[in-house]
């Protein structure tokens, strides 16, 4: 992995650190395991950022060094990187509208037979997206609450 890469990816982490860490422990000194599973959520969608600007910036690097120097092999390097980058982009996409799509249908599934745990449990994942997407501006990765915890929220 080159520097500019490593560089995406520990800028990531640093500022997950410190805005989802924050968060986190405000989560975990309140009891609030939401708020807690928000501040998680959010160092590892900015490692995802991270990982993602890295790669683009790694690619363009090496697209315009190869391009400058003449050199053919620096150039697809530079373009399987954004390639990379791409690819996790819409990876990521998918899995969000997959994650909304399921939480609505366990929201109005459970509106409909009544069971009031399902539709609580589908909003909780929903706002935790949205908190976790507003911070992150899009590349979101949500941590799973655990089953065997029934605290209120």
């Amino acid at each position: 992995m080159n520097k500019i890469k490593k560089a995406g990816i520990i800028t990531g982490a640093t500022v997950g650190g410190v805005i989802g860490g924050t968060i986190s422990l405000i989560g975990k000194m309140s009891g609030k395991k939401i708020v807690d599973e928000i501040g998680e959520s959010i160092v590892d969608s900015t490692i995802l950022t991270g990982k993602i600007a890295g790669d683009a910036a790694s690619g363009t690097t090496k697209i315009i060094s190869g391009t400058v120097r003449k050199k053919p092999q620096r150039i697809q390097s530079g373009k399987k990187d954004l390639k990379e980058a791409g690819k996790t982009v819409i990876g990521n996409i998918e899995n969000n509208v997959r994650n909304v799509v399921e939480q609505g249908s366990e929201i109005v599934d459970g509106a409909l037979k009544h069971d009031k745990q399902r539709v609580k449990k589908g909003v909780k994942k929903l706002v935790k997206m949205v908190a976790v997407g507003a911070v992150t501006v899009g590349a979101i990765q949500i941590k799973e609450e655990e089953e065997k915890d029934k605290e209120e929220y």
